[in-house]
């Protein structure tokens, strides 16, 4: 199948020369666009795609369209093609929360309880500086709106989502003391500026930063029925070379929802690179990494993270909602930014990205691109097997490791998989590097640790265990959580226990020890009266924990 023509802009005198960038950043480089459009060879005229634009301190050095913004009329992909950029939208919150306290009408410091008296007791234990830097420690709300039985399709407002997290009793940690990614922060923090300004969220930003840096096609989207001048629309695969729309009818602002294009983008990439409009202070204070209550370093900053590429700093954000993928990344100090948006579900903008940086940067980086570096070599007597089997961190915190016969040893934890890599005889990485396991002498138990967190996991091998029939009957019944509203069925079926929720596929349900139950993505740990019987399941996840389902 030929790939599909990209629409193409760039500056004219480049489009004769090729395109080198500026003198002490990528003076050697030039951008070949053979090479760029090869890393976007997925997307075809019959393929939803993505926008590329490549820019130099906001200079658009190149705009690229890849696929279509519409199968059903085959729409191509341009420059101006508006996408929904999910999380990456968190920047512009954060920095609509810092303006709001340089005008004295906030403070960082202050306990969300005190903008949104709903939280009550549970919003006086963090701050709104915790809530930016994901170290709050709330729940998750969009994972609470599908557990208590909404569907993506389903339509739902801002007073929805803050009922649900105003009805939470529990947080995942205690504030400060860990970094764990949660949408509910960014989108109470949308909630506080429309209380203290008086304005939404998209009003607020449209006078004080999109309309002001001339990011005309960009808006925050709170209303799914409004219609959206030259938006894409998002899709997943569906069947071998098919694909179905992927589209969410979710109408809250804050951690997602900015609509916008790769050319307002670039005007985004601007201001970050040289302010003109916008306070220098506010967005060194977006690129300034958190810190935990005990001082432990984190990546992230307010709405952007900072880390390193083949070691060159680095800024970015990603953001996936329904089909939609993006990413927003910057080399600050090669002086070169990206914007990719796409509307197919399937594409990775993170990696596609990096790919352009690949070429873009050629001759910068301090060691291989990704695709094309060699793993280590495994030491000769490295056995593969030892690492196989299932450990417990935290209660309910499970990690799987597998080897398949024929494929390379995997990690699982919280639905979420990587392949492993050896470094040493007790030593394993996930190929992308984020992941790093070191297996005990005695390998009962391994330490888990991630490049974006400070805090390292120890995890404890479990051994093999089987429930009788007895203990997984009287398991059987119905479970109610008020936190959520609603009710969950736990059945015995040709002796397998599966789980049921409202708008949910009903799920197997497996023991790995007593009193405790592991499900696709999620554990349940169980808690029994002093008779012995069980009263309540508690559901365990990446991004929420401690939620409590009460038997009927």
């Amino acid at each position: 199948m030929p790939a599909f023509t990209p629409r193409l802009r760039a500056l004219p005198l480049l489009m004769a020369t090729g395109l080198a960038l500026a003198a002490g950043a990528t003076r050697a480089a030039e951008l070949d666009i053979a090479k760029i459009d090869a890393v976007f060879a997925a997307f075809t005229q019959d393929t939803p795609g993505c926008a590329l634009g490549v820019y130099r301190e906001g200079q658009v050095l190149l705009e690229r369209g890849y696929g279509l913004a519409d199968l059903n009329h085959r729409v191509p992909i341009t420059p101006e093609t508006v996408f929904d950029i999910g999380s990456s939208s968190k920047q512009f919150t954060a920095l609509a929360v810092l303006m709001l306290a340089k005008e004295g009408k906030l403070s960082l410091q202050d306990k969300a309880a005190k903008h949104l008296p709903e939280l009550k007791d549970l919003g006086q234990r963090f701050t709104i500086d915790q809530m930016l830097h994901h170290t709050a420690g709330l729940r998750d709300y969009n994972e609470l709106l599908l557990l208590a039985g909404r569907d993506m399709g389903d339509v739902t407002s801002s007073d929805d989502a803050l009922r649900l997290l105003a009805a939470q009793q529990g947080l995942n940690f205690e504030p400060g003391t860990r970094f764990s990614y949660s949408n509910s922060g960014y989108f109470l923090a949308a909630m506080i500026v429309e209380r203290v300004s008086g304005q939404s969220l998209d009003t607020f930003l449209q006078a004080h930063v999109f309309k002001p840096l001339g990011m005309t096609a960009t808006h925050v989207r709170t209303d799914h029925t409004v219609v959206v001048p030259h938006r894409a629309t998002a899709y997943r695969p569906n069947g071998p070379a098919g694909f179905a729309i992927d589209m969410s009818n979710w109408n809250q602002p804050g951690d997602g929802a900015v609509q916008t294009h790769v050319r307002d983008l670039a005007r985004w990439d601007a201001e970050l690179a040289q302010p003109k409009v916008i306070d220098p202070a506010l967005l060194k204070a977006m690129q300034t990494p958190g810190t935990l209550a005990d001082g432990s370093p984190i990546q992230y900053g307010l709405g952007l993270s900072m880390d390193r590429y083949r070691g060159l700093p680095r800024v970015q954000h990603g953001g996936a909602w329904g089909g939609y993928r993006a990413v927003v990344m910057r080399f600050p100090a090669q002086h070169l930014g990206m914007a990719l948006t796409c509307n197919a579900a399937q594409s990775s903008p993170t990696t596609l990205a990096q790919r352009v940086a690949d070429i873009a940067l050629a001759g910068q980086f301090q060691d291989a691109p990704v695709a094309q570096a060699a793993p280590p070599a495994p030491p000769a007597d490295f056995d593969p097997g030892v690492f196989v089997g299932l450990y417990e961190g935290e209660p309910g915190d499970i990690l799987r490791i597998e080897k398949q016969a024929s494929g390379p040893l995997t990690m699982r934890r919280a639905g979420g998989g990587a392949a492993l890599r050896a470094l040493g005889l007790r030593r394993v990485q996930s190929t992308s590097g984020i992941t790093q396991l070191d297996l005990a002498d005695d390998g009962k138990s391994l330490t888990l640790t991630r490049n974006d967190d400070p805090k390292p996991v120890l995890f404890k091998r479990l051994p093999e265990y089987r429930a009788s029939a007895a203990e997984r009957g009287a398991l059987v019944g119905r479970y109610y959580s008020g936190e959520v509203g609603a009710e969950w069925t736990l059945s015995l079926k040709q002796d397998q226990l599966t789980l049921k929720g409202p708008g949910a596929e009903e799920a197997p349900v497996s023991a790995l020890k007593a009193d405790l139950l592991e499900g696709p993505g999620f554990s349940l740990q169980v808690t029994r009266d002093a008779k012995g019987q069980p009263v309540a399941l508690v559901y365990d996840s990446a991004r929420t924990r401690g939620l409590k389902f009460v038997k009927r």
